[in-house]
């Protein structure tokens, strides 16, 4: 039996006897990641759900427990790193994401897709001055904190009535999962689509984080993350995006996609381009990204009620491409519904002397020449 782990001290594969039992394997776990056996938490499967092995008797064999470990990953964290409110999901210090940056040419491929590339700066997301709803801190060791961003009501959508889009072949609809304006939409979205939600915006944010420090031990030639693709130091980059108000983008798409095994689908509502990120992967999740906000696409199954996530189907085959042109018609419905921002020409207003400008490069240059950091989409 192979199971393969994910702890806070890299990855590892164990290669168990037949007769390994739950309390061998709980020790093996514990001596690789250095984390006792009380305190370990751990998740396994796709998505992620948690995983308890103390609920069986230690001299049970592996291969008597209700479900399949052989093959699986492990996420190992700690138990008291969560009690503390840090992340508790260890990245592994050999992730990385696809650097393919092809449009690609096969039958099943989305047309006008657009591969992840960590240097590209005009993927979803890549490069955002803005926090939402005063949530920005000044305390950020960035050059300047978050430019705070109150979305107008008109650009959002009411999650009790979700938009959705029905599949030519009957088997659902396509229904937009509408995320917070919190600086985590993000995150949020993928925890949706990766975990049903059982990852917090912490512990992703905390991924994202070891990947690029992990990334770091590696000689310089070999690294990713650099000081020219995070446009800081990495360091200074894993204590930002661990912060609440830190937005995410294309970097924390990639390092994210990799880490859980999906091909994460981005898909641009107000320019109607496909990202994608760790296109080698079986798996595929979806999200909208509507130029300053993130939300999960899912598939409300036929027979339930789109107002109703219990049942929603959140994880689909690469080349299911009936479910990717699906997603693509709903947020052309959203891009009809003005439900984007174009954040080069929008019109917006400082809410300190109430100065109207245009574009995200107007309220830089505002907040520069007056340390105003307060605007409202108009």
């Amino acid at each position: 039996m192979r199971v393969k782990l994910r702890s806070p001290n890299g990855t590892d594969v164990l290669i168990l006897e037949e007769t390994a039992t739950v309390a061998g394997l709980l020790e093996q776990i514990a001596s690789k990641s250095s984390i006792p056996p009380a305190a370990l938490e751990l998740k396994f499967s796709y998505p992620p759900k948690v995983l308890d092995l103390r609920s069986h008797g230690k001299t049970t064999l592996l291969s008597e427990l209700p479900f399949k470990l052989n093959g699986e990953q492990i996420i190992v964290s700690s138990l008291s790193s969560a009690n503390d409110g840090g992340g508790v999901v260890a990245a592994s210090k050999s992730s990385q994401p696809s650097t393919t940056s092809s449009t690609s040419t096969s039958s099943t491929a989305v047309p006008s897709s657009t591969f992840y590339n960590p240097t590209s700066r005009n993927a979803p997301g890549s490069a955002n001055n803005f926090s939402f709803g005063g949530g920005g801190s000044t305390n950020t060791v960035s050059s300047r904190p978050p430019l705070n961003l109150t979305r107008s009501q008109s650009s959002k959508v009411d999650k009790t009535d979700p938009p959705t889009v029905p599949l030519p072949s009957g088997r659902g609809m396509v229904v937009l999962r509408v995320m917070e304006d919190d600086n985590s939409c993000l995150f949020r979205a993928l925890s949706y689509v990766l975990t049903r939600s059982e990852v917090s915006m912490e512990e992703m944010r905390q991924v994202v984080a070891g990947v690029i420090q992990g990334d770091q031990e590696k000689p310089k030639e070999e690294r990713t993350y650099t000081e020219a693709t995070l446009e800081q130091k990495p360091d200074a980059y894993c204590e930002w995006i661990k912060m609440e108000s830190s937005w995410g983008g294309a970097i924390e798409l990639g390092i994210l996609a990799d880490f859980f095994g999906a091909q994460i689908i981005a898909i641009d509502v107000g320019s109607g381009s496909v990202f994608r990120f760790n296109e080698s992967s079986n798996n595929v999740s979806i999200v909208a990204y509507s130029g300053i906000h993130y939300d999960a696409i899912a598939l409300s199954q036929a027979g339930r009620s789109p107002l109703d996530p219990t049942g929603d189907e959140i994880v689909f085959d690469k080349i299911d491409t009936e479910m990717v042109e699906g997603a693509q018609e709903l947020c052309k419905k959203l891009k009809n519904k003005g439900y984007y921002t174009d954040t080069k020409n929008f019109s917006l207003m400082c809410k300190v002397c109430n100065l109207k400008m245009t574009g995200e490069k107007g309220a830089v240059i505002h907040a520069s020449q007056t340390g105003h950091s307060d605007f409202g989409e108009c």
